[in-house]
């Protein structure tokens, strides 16, 4: 079995040894660095390079807003998930318009993580219900944030499959339901997000009410 490999940055020491030890308690997990601030993060990646970082948000020296930007330019290839206690709307939309994959509260049970941790890997993002919510009913509605998209030409196929992205169904519950396999979904996840211009399903979601798709 291949181990996931992760790393854990957040500046609180007894945070973060127990999120790394409840980790190690999974057979597919290893964590194979930690940091408790951005700086420290990026000089251990020059190397060690993880396949998901589960990062805090609010650290000295460099937070993880200025650390998502780095890594983004530096290793798109690391999924980045966001492990925070910040809970406000403005927040979470500008982790996701950053280009986090994922989004979580440390609230969550472990079980949760590890859940999170395994759709990044298998999908390229992560966002529970209640932040899919945020992003595409209220935020919407209430005009906080106005994504200008360009409409481009898209596919009935490609058209099906946002409308079940945005229904928040998996690759694999979507490759099941139009009798595709999985890596025929992910590619046309990945022209979808080639051709909207968008990072993330987030993005997916937001051009397809902007363009009137969901209707």
């Amino acid at each position: 079995m291949k181990k996931i490999n992760l790393a854990v940055v957040d500046d609180q020491n007894l945070f973060r040894k127990g999120l790394i030890g409840l980790l190690d308690e999974f057979n597919d997990l290893s964590v194979m660095l930690e940091a408790s601030n951005g700086m420290e993060l990026l000089d251990k990646l020059k190397s060690d390079r993880p396949d998901v970082i589960l990062l805090d948000i609010e650290m000295p020296i460099m937070d993880g807003i200025e650390t998502t930007d780095h890594l983004l330019q530096k290793y798109p290839e690391i999924k980045i998930l966001i492990l925070t206690m910040h809970n406000d709307e403005e927040m979470i939309i500008h982790m996701v318009q950053k280009g986090a994959h994922g989004f979580l509260l440390k609230d969550n049970s472990i079980e949760t993580v590890v859940d999170a941790i395994h759709a990044l890997m298998e999908s390229g993002y992560y966002f529970n219900d209640r932040v899919s919510k945020l992003l595409v009913n209220d935020l919407m509605q209430k005009k906080k944030i106005k994504p200008v998209f360009k409409k481009v030409s898209l596919s009935d196929r490609e058209i099906e499959i946002i409308r079940l992205l945005c229904g928040e169904f998996s690759n694999r519950e979507i490759a099941e339901k139009l009798c595709l396999s999985p890596r025929t979904v992910d590619g046309h996840r990945e022209r979808i997000l080639h051709k909207t211009k968008t990072k993330n399903v987030a993005g997916i979601v937001m051009y397809a009410i902007n363009n009137n798709l969901l209707a």
